[in-house]
């Protein structure tokens, strides 16, 4: 399925299908103690089904928390600031100047998302290298943005779930484009300074 970003924003957009439907809404907000949280949601019945997940932006001094329904103890403590588990815990790297980072699925299996030059940022299976998804741009002939070209992610058939694709690829885009200089209408204030890539702002040692 093809998710189109509308605006193309990672933090702040909503993905809709060709046909114009949403299928999750990311929004960011500044808390009054000056933490910026996203919060990702789909629709549902009630607020707290919709809650896809959560990422508490860290800063120099402190580490990003990334809360979701799907992960254990801390890490599906929705609401609860504070808590969670670590951008870096969840989105790791095997070699320390690599930009690709891993994740484990609810399914059992690893996978990898990398930049790829010219292309955008693909996931992968780490077990086949099979591509699980992708983000890219290309001109529409047909659906809503006919005519238009338009960024989208888009997800292959698989047996991970699609909630930890989009939390995985929010976290990574967000990254990649304050690497490239091109997140300037993102949070200022949220540098990686060790260049790993998660957000986490270094405070975990």
């Amino acid at each position: 399925m093809d998710f189109f970003l509308v605006p193309n924003d990672p933090q702040k957009t909503v993905l809709v299908s060709a046909n114009g439907v949403a299928h999750y809404q990311i929004s960011t907000s500044k808390g009054t103690d000056g933490i910026h949280l996203s919060l990702i949601q789909r629709p549902a019945d009630s607020e707290a089904d919709s809650i896809v997940a959560e990422v508490e932006w860290g800063t120099w001094g402190t580490p990003t928390f990334v809360r979701c329904p799907l992960f254990r103890g801390f890490g599906s403590c929705i609401g609860k600031m504070g808590l969670g588990v670590t951008a870096r815990t969840f989105l790791y790297k095997r070699r320390p100047f690599s930009k690709s980072r891993y994740f484990m699925g609810n399914d059992g299996v690893e996978y990898r998302w990398k930049a790829r030059r010219g292309i955008g940022c693909v996931l992968t299976s780490s077990n086949n290298n099979e591509e699980i998804a992708i983000y890219t741009s290309t001109f529409n002939n047909e659906g809503l943005f006919a005519g238009e070209r338009k960024h989208f992610l888009r997800i292959q058939p698989c047996s991970v779930d699609l909630d930890l694709v989009v939390l995985s690829f929010m976290i990574m885009e967000k990254k990649r484009r304050e690497r490239a200089g091109d997140g300037s209408s993102l949070i200022a204030h949220d540098s990686d300074p060790q260049g790993d890539g998660a957000g986490d702002g270094g405070g975990e040692g």
